[in-house]
């Protein structure tokens, strides 16, 4: 959303209710002057966009945007303040209302995904994470000294079972029998599978950044 926009159509129709107002006072709701008539034109000219801001604020709001009559503005003048009050706030409402929760820093990553960094600064996100599954691939393909890379490379050496003929597995350490050591590894492999066929294939695939 443009909120600049918004707020700019926003403060101008306030400034329309304000003006109305003063005119108000000035004849103290005896007549219905000239310059009540055209500052209502231009309030009924600004006011379907003035409800549709609202609207993608607060649906409630837009429902009390009304014509003005002689008692004043105050309805409408009160819905467009309130408006101007969420635009202002709407950030900080995402920073100081969410509960506390973990957060992961980019620049945190293992060094062998982080590596693509300098792509993902640029704006090439989907090349960036075509390359940190490169890097990923070619050092587990190093590290097994197998010929095979990314997702078929993983899904042999990170396979549970024992290696075949000319295999090699790359295993956690501990007991193999136990049901904690089996349910690290398999999660592992489908893990590295998933992240292949679910990011990787997807980055290569598709244009979308």
């Amino acid at each position: 959303m443009n909120r600049e926009w918004m707020r700019e159509r926003l403060e101008s129709f306030k400034a329309l209710c304000e003006a109305y107002d003063l005119e108000n006072r000035r004849v103290q709701y005896a007549d219905y002057t000239d310059k009540h008539r055209d500052i209502t034109d231009q309030m009924s000219s600004q006011m379907p966009t003035v409800r549709e801001i609202l609207k993608r604020l607060d649906p409630t709001l837009a429902e009390q945007v009304e014509l003005p009559s002689m008692s004043g503005t105050s309805s409408s003048r009160g819905a467009v303040q309130q408006g101007l009050g969420v635009l202002r706030d709407r950030d900080e409402w995402a920073a100081n209302l969410t509960p506390d929760a973990p957060s992961l820093v980019a620049d945190q990553f293992h060094p062998y995904v982080w590596a693509a960094s300098p792509l993902w600064d640029t704006g090439q996100y989907r090349v960036a994470v075509g390359q940190a599954t490169v890097s990923l691939s070619a050092h587990i393909a190093k590290k097994a000294a197998s010929p095979l890379s990314e997702r078929d490379l993983v899904n042999q050496v990170l396979a549970p079972g024992e290696p075949g003929p000319n295999q090699v597995r790359l295993h956690f350490a501990g007991d193999k029998s136990s049901r904690t050591w089996k349910s690290r590894q398999e999660g592992l492999h489908l893990l590295a599978q998933g992240a292949f066929a679910g990011i990787r294939n997807v980055a290569t695939h598709t244009g979308d950044e």
